[in-house]
């Protein structure tokens, strides 16, 4: 029998649903997706209760911050997406301006995506390339022009852990037809979707 999978904007699902997800895996349950929607200095200032609250006031507003989802009506996985505006430590990560030289970093017509998480009994199940899936149709529909991801190229360096994992791999974006524009480091492309 093939799992029913259902991909839903966070904003959408009830606040446990979420929880269920980002509170229970590793980094995610300190960042509470708010990593990329921070400078260092705010995301300093603030504990995982503070990120989990901030969080949860967005998704309260119907702000686009990521989708749930769930496998046989259970949470499952989440993917952070939203406008390329809202991640304030975008342009501020040396790495990734020096890759997107002349980049217009408040142009709110291309989205990111910048990180996933799925829980380990679900791993390896193709939910991070549904999600992936879903969050370019997600862009699609707000109106975005393209959609970028910031991931791991595992072909440089080695083997990695799960957590390292985290903004997606390479491969993965390649599958659904992004293409590298840049490159942070050795091992960490800049992708972008021309939607």
């Amino acid at each position: 029998m093939t799992a029913a999978v259902q991909i839903t904007p966070a904003a959408h699902v009830p606040w446990s649903a979420v929880e269920q997800v980002l509170g229970s895996v590793g980094e995610s349950s300190h960042c509470w997706c708010r990593w990329w929607l921070s400078t260092n200095a705010e995301y300093s200032a603030l504990d995982d209760a503070a990120r989990q609250a901030a969080l949860q006031s967005d998704l309260v507003r119907d702000a686009p911050r990521g989708l749930l989802a769930t496998v046989d009506g259970s949470p499952a996985a989440w993917v952070g997406a939203a406008p390329r505006p809202d991640y304030a430590r975008l342009p501020r990560t040396r790495v990734l301006a020096q890759a997107l030289p002349g980049t217009d970093w408040a142009d709110d017509s291309i989205w990111s995506v910048v990180c996933f998480t799925v829980l380990p009994a679900h791993r390896r199940t193709g939910l991070a390339t549904a999600l992936l899936g879903a969050a370019v149709e997600a862009a699609r529909t707000a109106g975005a022009t393209a959609v970028e991801g910031y991931p791991v190229d595992t072909a440089v360096g080695g083997r990695r852990s799960p957590g390292a994992l985290n903004t997606g791999t390479l491969a993965l974006f390649e599958r659904h037809g992004f293409t590298e524009v840049g490159r942070a480091k050795a091992d960490r492309p800049v992708v972008r979707l021309v939607l």
